[in-house]
């Protein structure tokens, strides 16, 4: 069956994504279009690169994700760097290593900007980013022209950076535009989980189903009250937001849960390969649970 996919945010817990694009796979579901908010933009951009699963196990496993701690020039000065950075760069780490880093997967199946992946000027992949200047939601690349920019020749590395920029832990990306400038972040800040982003008036062609991270445990509901634990909560809260309360009916139908129930934190960039293993079982768990309920003709009723 053909199928549409939408990935949430959740930073490292998006690894969780990988062993659930392979048990869709294992289960004959071919996606057509993909979209994602932070975490979820990277895997959804993967998919559209025509990485296989069994590929994205291997980056995975060949991938060392103390990389995406890159520390910017004041964040290296010995105690006070990182306070600093988060003063006068709006960020602790530098966001530059999360756009080297797809630029070289994506390069490998020999794509660099939309116009690669595009098909009739359209794109099958869709990035959602926050402008926090014009307090605007975007989807990318279709809202670039607001910008001035050609949707075509906008780099997919950068926009997956734009869409990964969890505030205050990354460095936001700049966008200059005649004499203005905005401020680009983690999508997730003003939608985590852009579920409605395929949907069309009338009966869906295809399903596009959701896949969604339960994340519940907080370092402050875990009794850690001092400022780091504080801080770090104010990082995770837009990532991880429960948008559950707001998903309607013919929405659930379509959301595939993960659960975390390993308290693995969202920007745990120091993995260890169990901790890996257990976020892609998660995924592939949860995959096959939900397909074993699914069914077409119950999703076609809700939309109509």
């Amino acid at each position: 069956m053909r199928v549409n996919l939408v990935f949430e945010g959740g930073g490292v817990l998006g690894i969780s994504f990988v062993g659930a694009y392979e048990a869709l796979h294992n289960n004959g579901y071919e996606v057509v279009k993909c979209a994602g908010t932070s975490a979820g933009s990277i895997i959804a951009s993967l998919i559209t690169a025509n990485y296989t699963a069994k590929e994205m196990i291997e980056t995975l496993n060949s991938t060392d994700f103390k990389q995406f701690l890159s520390n910017t020039k004041l964040s290296k000065i010995f105690l006070l760097g990182k306070p600093l950075s988060l003063i006068f760069n709006n960020g602790i780490y530098g966001s530059e290593c999360i756009e080297k880093w797809m630029t070289s997967l994506l390069n490998k199946k020999g794509i660099n900007t939309f116009k690669d992946i595009m098909t009739n000027g359209k794109s099958p992949l869709k990035i959602i980013v926050a402008d926090i200047t014009t307090r605007r939601m975007l989807i990318l690349p279709d809202d670039l022209v607001l910008y001035g920019i050609k949707p075509e020749d906008f780099s997919i590395a950068k926009a997956v950076r734009m869409s990964c920029t969890i505030p205050y832990f990354y460095t936001p990306v700049k966008v200059k535009y005649g004499n203005k400038v905005s401020y680009i972040v983690d999508g997730g800040l003003l939608s985590t989980y852009p579920i409605w982003v395929f949907d069309l008036e009338g009966e869906p062609k295809r399903p596009t189903f959701g896949l969604k991270i339960k994340d519940e445990c907080s370092y402050t509901s875990l009794g850690k009250k001092n400022i780091i634990a504080f801080t770090k909560d104010i990082i995770n809260a837009p990532i991880n937001m429960d948008e559950m309360f707001f998903v309607r009916d013919k929405n659930l139908i379509r959301t595939i849960i993960i659960n975390n129930n390993h308290e693995i934190k969202s920007t745990n960039f120091k993995l260890k390969k169990d901790s890996v293993k257990h976020l892609y079982k998660s995924g592939f768990d949860s995959v096959n649970e939900f397909l074993n309920k699914w069914n077409f003709s119950d999703y076609i009723k809700h939309f109509i």
